[in-house]
């Protein structure tokens, strides 16, 4: 039986069965005037227009999140709590993200709600079961579910999937529109810095994040400055309700939520010192996952050194590895590089790494920018998997030089970005590295 049919007799069971055609019209008619309506929550709608919310609150019936719409008056849900603010505001909100065997979805409490979730303990992790919420349809079309002054609230039985299954790995958040929820390992800081904001200074600070040699930026804002700590470096951050910016870096927003795990079990990493690089103290490092930029300056080209702990840190424009714990390292066969393919790059990715053929290399020239005057080159990167459009901007342009049509060439330390057509690109700045010869070594 069908969630529908479900609640279409409990509707008729308090109204009688003489009135299914009628209602059965109604339906229909709702959703013939508003398409993103199902014919479950047209249902829900009318009843509550007829008032029967109060008898089918009598029973324990809950409604699947991804059944939601707008406009309902009263619903039961049962979930997960797998994001939750601190109180915002005046009068104080807390913004909660649900999820259950269908689907994710926003929650709002405010009032005496907010007493109620305490009461129960409410924490990420923490299942709960809502009777009496409505919802609303947010500017953007997304459905919110509202927990209000009636709404009761109680800890949920056992049934609902566990917290690790609503969290994705992060190379599966990339491109993905509206909020995400995934989760990744801390790599490094970037010093905290303020922007204006409507006239007012917010703070913000950017992290680097990875999963298994996959790498973006996460920019935290406001309040969730103080969350994350140096300590945490190497641990595990369950992230709800972040949002890409338009700049392609993942950002929290006001319902974001973080919770830190242990740290992800690491042995120590082989790291190759192929050469020095342009960049004062930055060199060359190549490890099994691919290429990092070395910040240091006592170990020197040709080494092999096992790194037991490191953390990154932005110098300049870019991330570069800080070996913490090293010792010389012997090996019967030093790392090789496994470069990312043109179709595996993913907008918001950075320090990538890929290699091509160069196609339609267009002269190298001089642009006003608002930062005034630089140089700009620009060609088409091929590989079996696809293609790509490359722009190299100031001193970068410089290791195009000798670059031309045909030539097989690895881009290192890359960004992939969108164009204001929503097309991928490729990001080349003063802190990546153009090898011609189609290989990093």
């Amino acid at each position: 039986m069908s969630d529908y049919e479900a609640l279409l007799r409990r509707v008729l069971s308090l109204v009688g069965e003489e009135r299914r055609e009628e209602i059965e019209v109604e339906v229909e008619r709702r959703v013939a005037e508003d398409p993103r309506l199902t014919r479950l929550g047209a249902l829900y709608i009318v009843a509550g227009e007829l008032g029967l919310f109060e008898g089918l609150k009598q029973g324990s019936s809950t409604v699947a999140l991804s059944k939601l719409v707008g406009g309902l008056g009263s619903v039961n849900i049962e979930a997960r709590v797998i994001g939750l603010s601190k109180p915002r505001r005046e009068p104080p909100v807390v913004y909660l993200r649900l999820g259950d065997d269908s689907g994710v979805i926003d929650a709002v409490a405010w009032g005496d709600a907010i007493g109620r979730l305490e009461s129960v303990g409410v924490a990420i992790g923490k299942s709960i079961l809502v009777k009496g919420a409505y919802t609303r349809e947010r500017p953007d079309g997304a459905v919110e579910v509202h927990l209000g002054e009636h709404a009761e609230i109680s800890e949920a039985g056992p049934g609902l999937p566990s917290l690790e299954r609503f969290f994705v790995e992060l190379p599966e958040v990339f491109e993905v529109r509206g909020a995400v929820d995934f989760k990744a390992v801390i790599l490094g800081f970037a010093e905290a810095r303020s922007v204006s904001v409507k006239g007012e200074d917010v703070g913000v600070r950017d992290l680097l994040v990875g999963w298994r040699g996959v790498k973006a930026e996460l920019s935290l804002w406001r309040e969730h400055i103080g969350m994350i700590s140096e300590s945490d470096i190497g641990k595990i951050a369950y992230v709800a309700g972040a949002k890409w910016s338009p700049r392609g870096t993942l950002s929290t927003t006001s319902r974001s939520s973080i919770l830190i795990q242990q740290p992800l079990e690491q042995e120590p990493i082989l790291i190759k010192i192929d050469r020095r690089l342009p960049q004062q103290g930055m060199l060359l490092g190549i490890t099994r996952d691919g290429v990092e930029r070395v910040y240091s300056e006592s170990i020197k080209p040709g080494q092999l050194i096992s790194v037991k702990k490191m953390h990154y840190r932005r110098v300049g424009k870019g991330w570069a590895v800080i070996p913490l714990e090293y010792e010389p390292a012997e090996a019967e066969a030093e790392p090789r590089p496994s470069l990312q393919s043109i179709g595996d790059l993913r907008v918001g990715m950075i320090n990538a790494s890929v290699k091509g053929e160069v196609v339609s290399k267009s002269p190298a020239t001089r642009l006003i920018t608002k930062k005034g005057e630089t140089d700009f080159s620009s060609f088409w990167l091929r590989d079996a998997s696809g293609s790509i459009f490359c722009k190299a901007w100031g001193e970068a342009v410089k290791m195009l030089e000798e670059v031309g049509e045909g030539d097989r060439v690895a881009l290192l330390f890359v960004r992939v970005v969108r164009n204001p057509w929503g097309e991928r690109e490729i990001y080349i700045g003063e802190e990546s590295l153009v090898a011609p010869s189609g290989e990093p070594v």
